[in-house]
């Protein structure tokens, strides 16, 4: 294991056209409600807000992070909101070096489920973690 870092490597960064579409889908996929409420996907300037304000439904804390464990997807996304940032990596890359301070958005490229750890997880604010129960995956 290579030593703790804020974000995944570089080689596994994704920009341009493919980290606006793979947002865009997340985004469409598991903050659809919030924005259908409030005209917006950030709910007082954080996604995951979308969570604890109740505009969306999420497991929370022990049985988040639980539901994550059980997850057994070999390459997720990693979406860092503070660094506005996506990465496509290994599973242990992404639990290896993952800022534990900061907004991630963890999920796979099924967007079967999205795993959200915050910059508030010490005080007992997340993480969170959702299904796609719809099995939709929004497409452009």
């Amino acid at each position: 294991m290579h030593p703790l870092r804020e974000y995944p490597p570089d080689e596994y960064r994704l920009e341009g056209r493919i980290f606006r579409d793979v947002l865009a889908r997340m985004l469409r996929t598991f903050f659809s409600d919030v924005k259908l409420q409030t005209g917006t996907y950030r709910y007082r300037g954080f996604l995951w807000h979308a969570y604890t304000f109740g505009y969306q439904t999420a497991l929370t804390t022990t049985d988040a992070k639980a539901a994550f464990d059980d997850c057994n997807d070999t390459e997720l996304y990693v979406h860092d909101e503070q660094f506005d940032m996506l990465w496509l990596c290994p599973r242990e890359i992404t639990l290896s070096d993952t800022h534990p301070c900061n907004d991630t958005y963890i999920f796979p490229a099924t967007y079967d489920w999205l795993y959200i750890t915050t910059h508030e997880n010490a005080r007992g604010v997340g993480p969170f973690f959702i299904r796609n129960t719809s099995g939709t995956q929004y497409d452009g």
